[in-house]
């Protein structure tokens, strides 16, 4: 069965849209045929859930171009998904699920038998200042380069939980939403200093109360922009929370204005003054859309 799960929203055709395979039991689809259904469905990832011998759920992730390791808004819109299926039994505190790069934690709120959010623990944040020529840089984004204003207190660094993003401060929202950057030249950039993704981040905000707005590039992955990014705003609240600019617990960061998704994202960090000690994306998820593959449809 087929599903669409809108990620990081509970309001129809907001948050980050994710297409999710639950396999048979019995019989998995061949890889090409995974590659296939990515390319067809044309979504910045395609889920397929099957069962694990190591955990209580196993997810592929597949981009329109490509299987990747690992996506964090995937995972919880797939943990969603299998809740409201009753796959996952009601009040079940915290699921196990399997990926290639590892296991991650999912825990599950409830009131009564209702799922209301769902957490997803990261692996533990690695930074790594880089060089980039700011000149170079804004000519990519097409913005001037006083728009950017990462600097030695908030360096241009690559921020990996899970997928290694770049981080960069931009001056506003406005500037943020109002950029064309030039693609191919993002992806060069991100092959270059071995990336997933290009972070563009600002703390003007549209909504009291929240951390950051940011907007999230990855044509390497196959998607020209990412309505919401957990793995990016994962590492970024990190990154914050180690930098000083924000205090260790609950961050509220938002994104998706640009493509008219707004949504917003938890992330929960726990610090003390020796580092980062976990990190964890959450929030509510929608089902949009169930359907069936044709059963004329040759898979092998």
């Amino acid at each position: 069965m087929f599903y669409q799960v809108e990620a990081f929203s509970d309001k129809p055709f907001f948050g980050n849209p994710t297409a999710i395979v639950i396999e048979d039991s019995k019989e998995s689809y061949p890889l090409h045929f995974k590659e296939s259904i990515a390319r067809e469905m044309n979504l910045p990832i395609t889920a397929f859930i099957s069962q694990s011998t190591k955990a209580d759920f196993k997810i592929a992730f597949f981009s329109p171009k490509k299987q990747v390791p690992f996506s964090g808004h995937a995972t919880l819109a797939s943990v969603w998904l299998l809740a409201k299926l009753k796959n996952i039994k009601p009040n079940t505190d915290t699921v196990k699920i399997e990926t290639e790069k590892g296991i991650y934690p999912c825990d599950i709120l409830w009131e009564k038998e209702t799922i209301t959010k769902i957490f997803v623990t990261l692996k533990n944040p690695e930074f790594q200042e880089i060089d980039i020529d700011k000149q170079k840089l804004a000519d990519i984004l097409g913005i001037r380069t006083d728009k950017i204003e990462s600097n030695e207190k908030l360096p241009l660094v690559v921020a990996d939980v899970g997928s290694p993003k770049i981080l960069v401060l931009i001056s506003s929202k406005e500037m943020i939403d109002a950029l064309v950057p030039k693609y191919d030249e993002v992806e060069r950039l991100c092959r270059k200093h071995k990336a997933t993704g290009l972070h563009l981040y600002t703390f003007d905000t549209y909504t009291e109360g929240s951390t950051c707005y940011t907007r999230h590039f990855e044509p390497l992955q196959g998607a020209a922009e990412t309505a919401v990014s957990g793995l990016a705003n994962g590492a970024l609240a990190a990154f914050l929370v180690k930098e000083g600019f924000a205090p260790p617990g609950t961050l509220i960061i938002e994104q998706g204005e640009s493509l008219d998704r707004n949504s917003k994202i938890e992330i929960k960090v726990e610090a003390t003054k020796s580092g980062i000690k976990s990190v964890k994306i959450g929030g509510k998820a929608q089902v949009m859309f169930k359907f069936e593959l044709n059963k004329e449809i040759n898979t092998s």
